[in-house]
């Protein structure tokens, strides 16, 4: 079997309305009148009788730099040009927590097993020195609130060296030691081991380095 008549046969297969496939075609011009084709172009193609339009994905040209110049030219398109488009730019949404998640040991998603996060949690005064903050909400008997450097250390116990303080009462003073500070807080019962916040209650502070003493 010719070539030519290979290449009719993928064609006829590629076009028909059932087919979701992509293809590339490779063809050498030897003029430089031919218009170009761009990426994005729709071409409609007939092919045993069938006529579709193909979405040009991707164009590759190459320069043989030959008198007369003859270019060959590798065009990708797709005959389900709406999925196939969709596919560049489509998102795959999953509700499972990824395995390297960080997650506070006594967390879990039973009902009553974790404590209320701190969404209303405020900075009310801001020094040099200090940070002073009101968690918006009275802690549990027994608990309070723990406030660390990193996000993925809570439920460590009170010798993670990232331990800031923990309070017992829902207004607190965490101190402030360089221009840049960040911490993380949520709330603790006085279970064993506690149970936490599921989620911290971030606080960023930039003080101007010319406020600093």
């Amino acid at each position: 079997m010719s070539g030519a008549r290979r290449g009719l046969m993928l064609l006829a297969v590629l076009v028909a309305m059932m087919a979701g496939w992509v293809n590339t075609v490779t063809a050498q011009v030897a003029t430089t009148t031919v218009q170009d084709i761009w990426p994005g172009d729709v071409l409609a193609i007939t092919s045993a009788g069938v006529t579709s339009s193909l979405l040009v994905r991707s164009v590759v040209v190459t320069d043989g730099s030959a008198v007369p110049e003859v270019r060959q030219y590798g065009v990708k398109f797709a005959n389900d040009w709406a999925t196939e488009w969709a596919a560049g730019i489509g998102l795959k949404l999953s509700e499972e927590i990824a395995a390297d998640a960080y997650l506070p040991q006594t967390a879990s998603s039973a009902p009553g097993q974790v404590l209320a996060n701190l969404q209303q949690l405020t900075v009310t005064s801001l020094t040099d020195t200090a940070l002073q903050v009101d968690a918006g909400m009275a802690p549990p008997a027994g608990g309070g609130f723990e406030v660390r450097l990193k996000d993925w250390e809570f439920g460590v116990g009170v010798d993670g060296a990232d331990l800031v303080l923990r309070s017992p009462v829902r207004s607190f003073s965490i101190p402030c030691a360089a221009q840049l500070e960040r911490y993380y807080i949520r709330m603790y019962d006085a279970s064993t081991p506690p149970l936490y916040s599921r989620f911290s209650s971030a606080v960023f502070v930039n003080m101007p380095v010319n406020e600093l003493a």
